[in-house]
C-alpha cells in the first residue's frame, strides 16, 4: 500500500493567541504564544528590547484559547490551553529540566450540546477560583481552582454546598483540574501532583490496554522521577450549568472581594439583535448560576464585542464607534471613539487598571486612559479618554510585557514587538527603526521590497499628514499567513539578480593554455541552479499585505565568475599586514589597506587573484605574480600562520614560509631532509602542519620563529587518502589531534599531537549497523556501498566535538565524540548521503557561527540546530551533555567541486567556488533551513492569485484592493486616480464585452467598496512590468500560466480544402518572444478568471475569461482575448495546450482556435501606462465542449486524462477526456442525438469530457490535487507480504490486510482538502466486468487514507521544496511531490511512500511514538490526527505523521531504543499482538466500512509494538530511515 508522508516545511506563523508573566523564573517576563497547534516560549530582555526563544512544542490538539493565571502560592505561573475538540490543559516549566510540565488535563465535551459558531470563550477569575469556558451554545462548563489536593472539597468549599453530580457531565477523573501547592524555599522541594492519562516508566506512557496492577503500581513509583503521577482518588467532575442566552460574544469574571462568590459578565445577542449585558454568580447551596438584581438590561451598541473588567465590579464595553462603562447602580458611561472594530486589549496597568491599549481592525493602536473616584467605598471610573498611539499590524492578540515594551500578534500580518513612548518620536527614528525590523527577516539588505504598483501610489500619502506615533517598531517576525495562493518555481526558472560590484583587472591572464587560463571573465551571470524549489506566496492582508519567497536551503549570488578549466583546489586569504610598496602585487594607496588573495591550483601550475581593500564602490579583481610562490607547480593546501603575516605554501615538493612584507621565503622544507620524496596530502591549519610523505608516511610540524619545525614523525601501515589538523576549540587553542583517512581500510585514524600516537581505535567508515561502539572499534558491517574517504574535518558544532569523513561517493559520516583527559570517546556514529560525487568539506563562519561546507555535486552546508526540540532527552539537566543535533542546508548551485570563505570588509558572507570549469565568487545566504524573503505591497492590496511563467521569467499577480478604508485612504485624490483608471479600463474593453455597458445604470448609485487589479512583475527583482484595472465591480477569482495549442477552426468536409491551407502570417508573431521552433504553440501567456458580483446580489451574474501575455521586446502586457462565461470563474488549468475552466456548476474546455473567415477581431488599439488592448487578428478562444457537475466547482486537477474536480459542498468527481470522430450518417453519436447538418462534418475530431466517478459523501472541499503514479521499479514493492503474527489472525477472520487492499484495485490516485482541517485521499477503481462479483463500484471514489492536519489548505501544488538528491540505500523510495499551503501560514510536504514495507515501518513508529512520548496537555493523539467533520468522526489511516516521526531524531540513544522496542513493557508479544487485533475488530464493527474490497481488519497499526521483532529491522536501521525522510523538506 502507498502512504502518503506529511510534514511541514514551514510551521504555521499565524499568532491565535498570547500571554505574558513569570513563566519560567519568578523574575522573568516571559511571552507565550499558541500557534495552531504549538505553544512558543520566549524571553524578554527589557533593556535591549529583545526576545529569545526558550523553546517551542507541539499539542496533540489545534489551539483555541490560551490564559496565563498565578497562584499565590506559587513563585511562577500556569498556562490554562483549550483546544477545537473540547480539551483542557493547565500546563507549567519545570526549571530543573528545561521543559514545559502538564499539571492537569481533561475534557469538557457534552453528548447532546451544540457547539458555538464563533470560537470558544474561556475566563479565569482575578482570584484564581474558578474558570469558565463557554463552548456549547447556552452551557458554562465550570472549572475549580484551588491549591488543595482535593478538588471536590474546593467546591465545597467554594460553593458551601454538597457535591452532587450533574447527569449527563462527564465523569471521568480526567474532567477536572486540580493544582497542588509549590513549597518554595527548601531544597527538597515536592513536585506538585497533577492528573496523566496513563502511568509512566522510564519516561514513558504506558497505554492503558496494556496496563496491569504491576504496570500501574509501577508507574506511580517512577512518577516522582519524570513528574508524572496518577491520581486513584475520585474527582468531582466538572460542572455544566444553563444560562438563558444562546449567542453569546464574550464572557469576563468581575473584580470582586475575597470574600464574594464569583461572578461573571455575559455579553450577548438577543432575538432583536440587541446586544446586553447580563452577570452570573455562582449561588445558593444547588449550585446554579443566579442572575444580579443590580444589573439592569440595558441596550448597548449594535456592534459591541468586548468586555473588559474594571475595578468595583464594572465593565467596560468596547464598540465599533464607542466605549461605555457600565455598573451595578451607576449611571452608564460612554465616549465615542474612531469607527473601526477591536481586536485585541490588553493592560498596561494591572494594578491600577488605568492604562488599556486597544487595536482595532485597521491596525490602529490607541491608549484608554481610566480616571477614577472614590464612591461608596469602591473606585469608580469616572472620565475616560482615548490617544491614537500609532499603527501597527492588525492584531489578533496583543499582550504588554514590560518597559513599554508591547507584543502584537497577527493573523493578517507581521508579528511585531514594539516600544511605547511617552513622546511622538522623530520621523527619521520611526523610519529607520521600521526599516532595521524590516531586514531582521533573513538579515540580507534586501530582504524587503516595497512594490511599486501604479494604485499603490494613489494609495501614499504625503508623511508631513500623518499623525505623530509613540510606536517604535524594535522586531518583526515573518508570517504567511493567511496564504491564499502559492506557486512553486522550478529549480533553474528564476534567479536573483547579482551585484555588479566585481570587476576584471587590468592585469588579467592573458594566455590561452589549456590547463588553467583565464578564458573569460565576466560579472553578474546566470546561476545554473537558480531558485530551486521556491514558493511565491501571496500572504497578509489589510495593512500588511505581500508576497512572500520561501526558498528551501542556501542561496548563493554570484558576483563574478571566471571560465578556468583544470581546477583543482583554492584558498582565500586576507593578509592584515599590506605589502611593501616596492612589491609587485598592486598599488598601494593607503597604509591600512589589507590583500583578499585567491590561491587557485591548476593541473601543472598555481594561479593568484587578489585584491585591495577597501576599495570603493567597486572591486577590481587581478591576476598577480607575486614571489615566493611557487607558481610553476600545483598546491596541495595554503593558509595564513596566527601572526596573519605568514603564508605556508604546500606543494608536492616542498613545505614553504612565505612572508607578506616583501613576499620573501622565510623557511622551506622539503620531504628529502628525511629521506622521503613526496608530499601527498597537506592540512594547513595557523602554525600547525600536517602532511603525508609518500603515502604512508604522516609528519607533524609547527611554525616556530620564522622556521619550519618537524615536530613528529609516524610511519602507518596503510595509504593516507586525507588529513586535516584543525582545532575541536577553533580559534581559542591549538589543535590536539589529527585525523587521518586511510585508503584501503576505508578507516580514520585520530593522532595525538606532537608524537602522533593513536589517541583512539579506527573509526570504520562502512555503513553503520549498530547502535554503541565495541571496546576496541566500532566494528560496523559493510553493506556493499563502501567507498573511500576524500576529505576529514575535526570542528566543534554547536557544543558537541565531531569528526567528519566525506567519502568518494557522497556519503558524509559524522561521529560525535567527547574529548577529555581520558582520550577520545565515541558518543554517535551516523551516516547520510548528501550527493553521489566525491565530497569535500571546508569550515566557514556565517553570522558568527561556525558551519562547514560539504562540496559535492549537490552541496549542502552543516550547521548546529538552534533550538533543541521538546523531545530532546530531559533527563540530562547538563546542556554541555547532549549531542547538538547537526541539520543539512542543500545549496542551490550545482556540482561545487571546491569552496573557500573569503574573509572580506567589502563583501561579507562572500565566498570563492570552483563550480565546473569555472570559478565564481558569490555571496552566501544566512546559513538555516529555510529563507523567507518578503515584497511589501501597497496598503489594503490584498494578494489574491499568483501564476509564474517560466519561459518569460515574469509572474503575474491579481490584487483586491480596497477603496472604503476609513481614513487617509479615502482621500479625494486617492479616488480621482482609482475613478480615472477605472474609467480608462473600461473604454478599453467594454468594445471587446457586450455585458460591460451593464455597469453604467449601477456605478453612480453604488461606488464599488474594491477593486480588481491584474499585475505583472519581473521574477528577478519583482520589479512591476505592467499593471492593468479590471472592471468595475469585477474580481479576480483564477489565475494560471499556460501553452496554448493553435486549433483549426471545424468546418464542412466541402470547405475543408479551402481550410487546410498555411497557418495565418500572425502565427509565429504570436509566440510573444518564442523562437520560430515551436510555431504550432502559444507559450507564455497568463489566463485570468474573474467575477462580476452586482451590488444587492449575492452570487457572480457572469465572468470573463482574459488572455494576456507580456511582450520583453516592446515592453507592454498585451490584452489579446476575453470570453464571457455566465458565473464565477473559480479555476483555471491548462490541459493538452488547451485550457480547462470551472465556472459555478459548469466544466469546460476551451482552444485556441482559428478565427472562422470573414471575422475579423476588434483592430482597435490602445496602450496605456504599458498595456496594450488589442485582440488576436486570426485566433480567439472558444469553447470546445462542457460538462455539468455537481453545485459549485472550485478547484481542478489533471492526471493525464483524468480530471479530478473539487466541489464547495459535494466532495470530489472525476472526469475523462476523450476525442472521438463524427460519424459519416446522420444517426447517433456516442454521446446524444446528431442532426442531419452535422453529416457534413464526418470524420472531423470532436471533444468531450466524461464522467467517470464521484465519491458520494458531503466533503465541502477546499483544495485538490492529484498524486503522481508511483515509479515503474517501486509498483511490486507497495504491496509487502503480510508478516507472520497478523496472517493467522487474518486467516481466522477471513480478512484482507490493509497493506492488500488496494492491490490491483487503484489507477488514478488524488489529495482532497476539506474545511473541516482534513486530508484525504482517493482513488479511483479498476473498470471491471459487470457481474464479476467483485463487489467494486467503478463510478465510485475510495478513499485511501483520510488524516486530519488541523490547518485549512486554501492551495496544494505539484513540486518540491529540494532538489531530487537519490539515497543509495532508498533509492526513489520517498518522493516528495505535493506542496501545500494552510490558512494559518503552514507550508507543508506531501511525500509518496513507494515502498509498503517501509510504510509499514514509520506507521508502527509513528503509533509508538504517539503512545509512549508524552506531549504537553496529554492529549490523545489518535483523537487529534483523527478524521472530524460535522457528520462523523473516525480514525486516521494510510498518512503518516512526519513532525511526529522526525521527532524520533532528537530523542536520546536510551530513549530511542525503548520507543523501538515497544517501551520494554510487562506484556508479552502475543498480548500486543492480541490487543491489537481485537481493537482493530472493533473499530469495524463499529464504522462503515469506505474501503475497496473485504473487511479489511488490520487497517492500519493500533498499538504499541516491538518495530524490531514484528518487521525485523535493526534499530539503526530506523534511525537512518527517518534521516533520509528529513531530506524531503
Amino acid at each position: 500500500m502507498q502512504y502518503q508522508y506529511v510534514v511541514s516545511a514551514h510551521k504555521a506563523s499565524s499568532v491565535l493567541a498570547s500571554v505574558s508573566g513569570a513563566f519560567t523564573l519568578p523574575e522573568a517576563t516571559d511571552l507565550v504564544l499558541a500557534k495552531n497547534n504549538r505553544i512558543e516560549v520566549h524571553t524578554l530582555t527589557a533593556a535591549t528590547g529583545q526576545l529569545r526563544q526558550v523553546g517551542g512544542w507541539a499539542l496533540n490538539g489545534k489551539i483555541s484559547t490560551l490564559h496565563f493565571f498565578h497562584p499565590s502560592d506559587r513563585l511562577t505561573g500556569c498556562i490554562l490551553v483549550t483546544s477545537e475538540k473540547f480539551q483542557f490543559a493547565v500546563l507549567s516549566w519545570d526549571a530543573a529540566e528545561q521543559r514545559v510540565i502538564t499539571e492537569s488535563t481533561g475534557e469538557f465535551a457534552e453528548v447532546t450540546g451544540r457547539p458555538t459558531t464563533e470560537t470558544k470563550i474561556v475566563a479565569v477569575d482575578p482570584l484564581n477560583r474558578v474558570i469558565a469556558v463557554y463552548a456549547y451554545q447556552g452551557i458554562v462548563h465550570l472549572l475549580p481552582m484551588d491549591s488543595t489536593q482535593d478538588p471536590e472539597s474546593a467546591w465545597r468549599k467554594l460553593l458551601r454546598l454538597r457535591g452532587r453530580k450533574r447527569p449527563g457531565s462527564q465523569q471521568q477523573s480526567l474532567g477536572s483540574l486540580s493544582i497542588g501547592s509549590l513549597a518554595t524555599s527548601n531544597a527538597d522541594t515536592e513536585k506538585w501532583p497533577y492528573l496523566a492519562r496513563a502511568p509512566m516508566t522510564d519516561g514513558l506512557m504506558i497505554p492503558s490496554y496494556l496496563q496491569t496492577a504491576e504496570s500501574n503500581s509501577h508507574g506511580r513509583e517512577k512518577g516522582k522521577e519524570v513528574a508524572h503521577a496518577e491520581r486513584s482518588s475520585d474527582i468531582y467532575p466538572i460542572m455544566a450549568r444553563y444560562i438563558h442566552e444562546l449567542k453569546v460574544v464574550d464572557i469576563q469574571f468581575l473584580h470582586g472581594e475575597a470574600d464574594e462568590l464569583p461572578a461573571f459578565a455575559v455579553l450577548y445577542e438577543d432575538a432583536n439583535m440587541q446586544r446586553q449585558v447580563h452577570v452570573y454568580r455562582l449561588g445558593d447551596s444547588q449550585g446554579e448560576l443566579q442572575p444580579i438584581s443590580e444589573w439592569t438590561s440595558l441596550s448597548l451598541e449594535a456592534s459591541a464585542a468586548k468586555l473588559i473588567a474594571l475595578p468595583g465590579g464594572n465593565v467596560l464595553v468596547a464598540g465599533d464607534e464607542s466605549l461605555s462603562v457600565i455598573g451595578p447602580d451607576r449611571q452608564p458611561l460612554g465616549m465615542s471613539k474612531r469607527a473601526s472594530a477591536v481586536t485585541a486589549w490588553t493592560w498596561i496597568d494591572t494594578d491600577s487598571y488605568e492604562r488599556l491599549l486597544l487595536a482595532d481592525e485597521e491596525g490602529v493602536l490607541s491608549l484608554v486612559v481610566l480616571q477614577y473616584a472614590d464612591s461608596r467605598g469602591q473606585q469608580q471610573v469616572q472620565d475616560l479618554f482615548v490617544e491614537r498611539l500609532g499603527s501597527t499590524a492588525v492584531a489578533s492578540s496583543l499582550t504588554y510585557l514590560d518597559a513599554g515594551c508591547v507584543y502584537v500578534g497577527s493573523h493578517c500580518g507581521d508579528q511585531m514587538l514594539v516600544r511605547l513612548h511617552t513622546q511622538p518620536l522623530p520621523r527619521s527614528v520611526v523610519e529607520g527603526a521600521n526599516q532595521r525590523a524590516l531586514h531582521m527577516w533573513d538579515e540580507t539588505a534586501n530582504s524587503t521590497k516595497i512594490l511599486a504598483f501604479p494604485l499603490g501610489d494613489a494609495d501614499k500619502v504625503d508623511s508631513q499628514t500623518l499623525p505623530n506615533t509613540f510606536v517604535e517598531t524594535l522586531e518583526l517576525h515573518e508570517n504567511l499567513a493567511p496564504l491564499v495562493d502559492m506557486c512553486v518555481v522550478g529549480i533553474g526558472e528564476s534567479s536573483n539578480r547579482a551585484a555588479d560590484v566585481l570587476t576584471t583587472g587590468s592585469k588579467a591572464h592573458e594566455d590561452n593554455e589549456s590547463a588553467g587560463s583565464v578564458e573569460n571573465c565576466r560579472s553578474a551571470g546566470t546561476q545554473p541552479g537558480g531558485n530551486y524549489g521556491s514558493v511565491v506566496s501571496c500572504s497578509g492582508m489589510h495593512n500588511m499585505p505581500g508576497l512572500r519567497v520561501v526558498r528551501n536551503g542556501i542561496g548563493i549570488e554570484q558576483l563574478f565568475s571566471a571560465d578556468i578549466s583544470g581546477l583543482l583546489g583554492l584558498w582565500s586569504l586576507t593578509i592584515a599586514q599590506p605589502a611593501s610598496r616596492d612589491s609587485p602585487a598592486m598599488d598601494i594607496d593607503t597604509d591600512d589597506a589589507q590583500l583578499i588573495l585567491l590561491v587557485l591550483s591548476l593541473v601543472n601550475r598555481t594561479l593568484l587573484l587578489g585584491w585591495r581593500e577597501p576599495s570603493g564602490e567597486q572591486v577590481d579583481v587581478a591576476e598577480v605574480a607575486l614571489p615566493g610562490w611557487r607558481l610553476g607547480e600545483p598546491t596541495l593546501a595554503a593558509g595564513l600562520t596566527n601572526d596573519r603575516r605568514h603564508v605556508v605554501q604546500a606543494t608536492s615538493s616542498a613545505l614553504v614560509l612565505i612572508d607578506s612584507v616583501g613576499w620573501t621565503v622565510q623557511a622551506e622544507w622539503v620531504p628529502g631532509e628525511i629521506g622521503l620524496a613526496a608530499i601527498s596530502a597537506v592540512s594547513v591549519s595557523g602554525d600547525q602542519v600536517a602532511a603525508a610523505i609518500d603515502g604512508s608516511t604522516v609528519v607533524y610540524l609547527e611554525v616556530h620563529q620564522g622556521t619550519l619545525v618537524c615536530v613528529g614523525r609516524r610511519q602507518l601501515d596503510n595509504a593516507v587518502s586525507c588529513i586535516d589538523v584543525h582545532s575541536w576549540h577553533g580559534a581559542a587553542g591549538p589543535a590536539t589531534h589529527v585525523a587521518v583517512g586511510m585508503w584501503s581500510v576505508n578507516d580514520v585514524c585520530l593522532l595525538a599531537l606532537p608524537d602522533l600516537v593513536t589517541a583512539a581505535p579506527a573509526l570504520s567508515l562502512r555503513m553503520p549497523q549498530g547502535l554503541v561502539p565495541s571496546a576496541s572499534a566500532i566494528g560496523l558491517a559493510s553493506t556493499g556501498q563502501d567507498s573511500l574517504p576524500r576529505s576529514v574535518l575535526m570542528c566543534t558544532l554547536g557544543n558537541t566535538p565531531y569528526l567528519l569523513a566525506g567519502l568518494g561517493d557522497g556519503r558524509l559520516h559524522q561521529f560525535a565524540l567527547s574529548v577529555g583527559a581520558d582520550g577520545v570517546i565515541v558518543r554517535e556514529h551516523k551516516s547520510i548521503a548528501l550527493g553521489s560525487g566525491p565530497l569535500g568539506l571546508t569550515p566557514f563562519v556565517n553570522h558568527g557561527l561556525l558551519n562547514v561546507f560539504a562540496s559535492s555535486d549537490h552541496s549542502a552546508v552543516l550547521f548546529a540546530d538552534k533550538h533543541q526540540t521538546a523531545h530532546s532527552d530531559t533527563r540530562i539537566s547538563d546542556s554541555s551533555q547532549r549531542i547538538s543535533k547537526l541539520m543539512y542546508a542543500n545549496v542551490d548551485v550545482l556540482g561545487i567541486k571546491r569552496m573557500a570563505p573569503i574573509d572580506s570588509l567589502g563583501l561579507p558572507m562572500s565566498m570563492c567556488l570552483a563550480v565546473g570549469s569555472q570559478m565564481w565568487i558569490g555571496l552566501a545566504d544566512p546559513v538555516q533551513r529555510l529563507h523567507i524573503r518578503s515584497y511589501a505591497l501597497p496598503r489594503w492590496a490584498t494578494p489574491h492569485r499568483i501564476a509564474h511563467s517560466p519561459t518569460q521569467g515574469v509572474y503575474a499577480v491579481a490584487t483586491i484592493h480596497s477603496l472604503d478604508t476609513g481614513g487617509s485612504l479615502t482621500s479625494t485624490a486617492r479616488e480621482s486616480a482609482v475613478w480615472e483608471q477605472l474609467a480608462l479600463a473600461e473604454r478599453n474593453v467594454q468594445q471587446q464585452m457586450k455585458t460591460a455597458s451593464q455597469l453604467h445604470n449601477v456605478i453612480s448609485a453604488t461606488p464599488p467598496a474594491e477593486v480588481g487589479r491584474f499585475t505583472i512583475m519581473d521574477s528577478q527583482g519583482m520589479d512591476v512590468l505592467a499593471s492593468v484595472l479590471l472592471l468595475t465591480y469585477e474580481m479576480p477569482e483564477s489565475l494560471c500560466a499556460a501553452s496554448l495549442k493553435y486549433l483549426q477552426r471545424p468546418a464542412p468536409n466541402a470547405e475543408a480544402t479551402a481550410e487546410a491551407q498555411a497557418a495565418p502570417a500572425s502565427l509565429a508573431n504570436n509566440n510573444l518572444g518564442e523562437s520560430d521552433s515551436t510555431p504550432q504553440m502559444l507559450s507564455g501567456v497568463f489566463v485570468l478568471g474573474t467575477s462580476v458580483v452586482l451590488p444587492g446580489e449575492d452570487d457572480a451574474r457572469w465572468g470573463r475569461i482574459i488572455i494576456c501575455a507580456w511582450d520583453a521586446t516592446q515592453r507592454h502586457m498585451r490584452i489579446m482575448n476575453t470570453f464571457s462565461v455566465v458565473g464565477a470563474v473559480y479555476a483555471l488549468v491548462p490541459f493538452r495546450g488547451m485550457l480547462l475552466a470551472a465556472a459555478n456548476g459548469q466544466l469546460m474546455l476551451f482552444g485556441w482556435q482559428c478565427r472562422a473567415v470573414g471575422v475579423k477581431a476588434n483592430n482597435t488599439t490602445k496602450v496605456c501606462d504599458g498595456v496594450m488592448f488589442m485582440e488576436d487578428p486570426d485566433y480567439e478562444l472558444v469553447l470546445l465542449c462542457s460538462q455539468q457537475t455537481q453545485i459549485t466547482a472550485l478547484s481542478i486537477s489533471v492526471s493525464g486524462d483524468y480530471i479530478i474536480v473539487g466541489d464547495i459542498m459535494s466532495s470530489a468527481s472525476l472526469y475523462r477526456y476523450e476525442e472521438y470522430v463524427i460519424a459519416a450518417s446522420s444517426g447517433n453519436w456516442a454521446n446524444g442525438q446528431q442532426s442531419g447538418s452535422e453529416a457534413a462534418f464526418a470524420g472531423q475530431i470532436r471533444h468531450r469530457l466524461v464522467p467517470v466517478a464521484r465519491d458520494y459523501s458531503g466533503v465541502w472541499t477546499t483544495a485538490v490535487a492529484s498524486v503522481p503514479p508511483p515509479l515503474a521499479q517501486n509498483t511490486a514493492r507497495l504491496y509487502p507480504n503480510i508478516i507472520d503474527a497478523e496472517a493467522g489472525f487474518l486467516a481466522r477472520q477471513n480478512a484482507t490486510s490493509y497493506e492488500c487492499a488496494f492491490r490491483g484495485v487503484s489507477q488514478e490516485r488524488f489529495v482532497v482538502a476539506d474545511a473541516y482541517n482534513n486530508i484525504i485521499r482517493m482513488a479511483r477503481a479498476e473498470d471491471r466486468a459487470a457481474g464479476d462479483g467483485s463487489g467494486v463500484d467503478s463510478e465510485r471514489l475510495y478513499v485511501e487514507a483520510r488524516w486530519h492536519l488541523g490547518d485549512m489548505v486554501n492551495v496544494v501544488r505539484q513540486g518540491s521544496l529540494v532538489m531530487d538528491i537519490p539515497d543509495p540505500e532508498f533509492p526513489g523510495f520517498f518522493r516528495p511531490v505535493l506542496v501545500y499551503g494552510t490558512l494559518h501560514g503552514a507550508i507543508g510536504v506531501i511525500a509518496s511512500v513507494e515502498d509498503g514495507r517501509l510504510g509499514r515501518v514509520l506507521d508502527r513508529l509513528q503509533i509508538n511514538m504517539a503512545h509512549l512520548i508524552p506531549t504537553p496537555g496529554l492529549w490523545d493523539y489518535g483523537q487529534w490526527r483523527g478524521y472530524s467533520s460535522d457528520q462523523r468522526t473516525s480514525q486516521a489511516f494510510g498518512f503518516l505523521d512526519g513532525d511526529l516521526i522526525e521527532q524520533f531524531l532528537d530523542l536520546s540513544p536510551e530513549m530511542q531504543q525503548l520507543v523501538f522496542s515497544g517501551g520494554s513493557t510487562q506484556a508479552s508479544g502475543e498480548a500486543v499482538a492480541e490487543a491489537e487485533h481485537q481493537m482493530k475488530s472493533e473499530f469495524w464493527a463499529s464504522f462503515s466500512r469506505v474501503e475497496a474490497e473485504g473487511d479489511v481488519a488490520v487497517f492500519s497499526q493500533m498499538a504499541v509494538s516491538d518495530i524490531g521483532q514484528r518487521e525485523d529491522v535493526s534499530l539503526d536501521y530506523v534511525v537512518r530511515l527517518v534521516e533520509s525522510l528529513t531530506r524531503l523538506h
